[in-house]
């Protein structure tokens, strides 16, 4: 792929992510994806149990998802992304019950690209700079 088809891909996929499309997920991923969650997660494989175990989970919890990034950086089969995703926490995320808070949740996304498709996935967010804006506190 080029680059420019690259970051075509990702801008679809997260699209899709906005709407809450879980079907369309299959477009821009291969079957034996494996996402690299953060803790609280861990390694999520196939896409299968990523829609229904990650993205159905994350929607529950904050049904006003939505994802903006603010750097994308591709090179050869790699690309990446820095930005954030807004929501209100209306369902449980992580074990916490709902707050009713807005959060903003910022990440990194690294991802593998093989034939076209999404391979691998490493994220990084900020779960310590969410649990603050819902309220928890930290020794």
């Amino acid at each position: 792929m080029t680059l420019d088809e690259s970051k075509k891909l990702l801008a679809d996929m997260y699209d899709a992510l906005n709407a809450q499309d879980l079907e369309a997920q299959h477009k821009y991923w291969h079957d034996d994806m494996v996402w690299h969650g953060p803790p609280g997660f861990g390694d999520i494989h196939g896409i299968e149990n990523f829609k229904y175990k990650v993205l159905k989970p994350f929607y529950e919890a904050f049904p006003d998802y939505h994802v903006k990034n603010d750097i994308v950086v591709a090179e050869g089969e790699w690309i990446s992304a820095t930005g954030f995703l807004t929501g209100t926490h209306s369902g449980t995320y992580l074990g916490v019950e709902p707050t009713g808070k807005s959060i903003k949740m910022q990440f990194s996304d690294f991802w593998t690209i093989k034939d076209g498709k999404f391979l691998d996935n490493y994220v990084m967010v900020d779960n310590h700079g969410v649990f603050e804006q819902m309220g928890l506190k930290f020794k």
